[in-house]
């Protein structure tokens, strides 16, 4: 069993591979779109990874949804993964939500501050 200053490091070090790998992910594969769709991929992406759920519906405590709700899904079937995908859907939705309210905000910005063809 680890200790509760290990399960911390390893959490905080799961945590910013998966930051890093999301930026890495904006600074090399989708160098050229535009902020919008870089947040309409890239926030549900890090809502996939960095939700948090219980090993166990009792266990004191947490790892990845998404290795959870494999985990549990493959060895014991998905009433038992019920748990983990519950927490994953709604936060996935609400970043995918914030994401295109923030790439329609910013493309309603970007058109309304680019000069029209009549001021020309």
């Amino acid at each position: 069993m680890l200790t509760e200053t290990a399960y911390l490091g390893a959490l905080i070090i799961y945590a910013l591979s998966a930051l890093l790998a999301v930026a890495l992910m904006n600074l090399w594969l989708l160098r050229s779109w535009s902020l919008g769709f870089k947040l309409l991929l890239s926030l549900p992406l890090l809502s996939l990874l960095l939700t948090p759920a219980l090993i166990q519906p009792e266990a004191p405590t947490f790892a990845p949804a998404l290795v959870v709700l494999a985990f549990q899904w493959l060895s014991q079937g998905q009433e038992a993964a019920a748990h983990a995908l519950r927490p994953l859907l709604l936060f996935t939705g609400i970043s995918a939500g914030l994401a295109l309210l923030v790439a329609l905000v910013l493309g309603w910005l970007g058109r309304a501050s680019a000069p029209s063809e009549s001021d020309a």
